[in-house]
């Protein structure tokens, strides 16, 4: 392998360590966002209603206190 390619290498395994990590840990934080919103939804009453994507990276939450 030249010097070149074996940049090329690093660097792409690099990013593609980088891209695992920041999707992790959003994933984790929205995780733990949820499980706030969830726990204190039926203290004030309320029926939570959640709808996640894969890997919790896109999630809706509302608390329906109407009842």
């Amino acid at each position: 392998m030249t010097k070149k390619t074996k940049m090329f290498v690093m660097l792409g395994t690099l990013i593609f360590v980088m891209t695992v990590f920041l999707i992790s840990t959003q994933s984790y934080f929205n995780n733990k966002e949820i499980g706030l919103a969830n726990d204190g939804c039926p203290e004030i009453g309320g029926i939570p209603d959640l709808q996640s994507s894969f890997l919790n990276l896109t999630y809706s939450f509302s608390c329906d206190t109407s009842n």
